[in-house]
């Protein structure tokens, strides 16, 4: 985990992001570790993709839907879904943000993200990171892969897979 200066348990706001073309097991981990901190929660959904993707992607509607069912089913964190146009979104801008749940993939965005706040003034952020969840062969459980058929929501293969065969 990284940090900022930002606030303690209960205190200000937690926000993550993404595509959420749909929700799978590294995405409920990326849920679990914001919900946990019993923060109000922004998740930030994409309004188009900020990164290329391989697959189809449902309509932001349709996206947002899926995240705000997900977490009122789920969490007792109030949970606000927003659009994002960028890699920021109100996180840069509202001083009431004190956690932001980022995956390795996003590290980057996160760092950048807590820099500009603290040179706007409203100090840095607490960078939880999340590690990245490992589909059945060590690689990473992604949208990609699931929708090209290769591995489940959870990273199960989806076919029978044998590593037990010899020459």
């Amino acid at each position: 985990m990284a940090s900022g200066s930002g606030g303690g348990r209960g205190v200000g706001k937690a926000a993550l992001g993404g595509t959420f073309a749909l929700i799978h097991r590294g995405h409920v981990r990326l849920f679990d570790e914001a919900a946990r901190l019993g923060l109000p929660v922004t998740v930030g959904v994409t309004v188009n993709p900020l990164i290329r993707k391989y697959h189809e992607i449902p309509g932001f509607e349709e996206r947002c839907e899926r995240v705000k069912s997900f977490f009122s089913s789920g969490y007792r964190v109030p949970v606000e879904v927003v659009g994002l146009r960028d890699h920021y979104g109100p996180v840069a801008s509202d001083p009431e943000y004190t956690h932001l749940v980022t995956s390795e993939e996003s590290l980057a965005y996160s760092c950048e993200l807590s820099r500009v706040r603290v040179e706007r003034g409203m100090g840095g952020l607490q960078i939880l990171l999340v590690d990245t969840v490992r589909a059945f062969d060590g690689r990473p459980v992604s949208t990609t892969r699931i929708l090209g058929g290769e591995i489940d929501l959870e990273g199960r293969p989806t076919c029978e897979v044998r590593r037990d065969y010899s020459w």
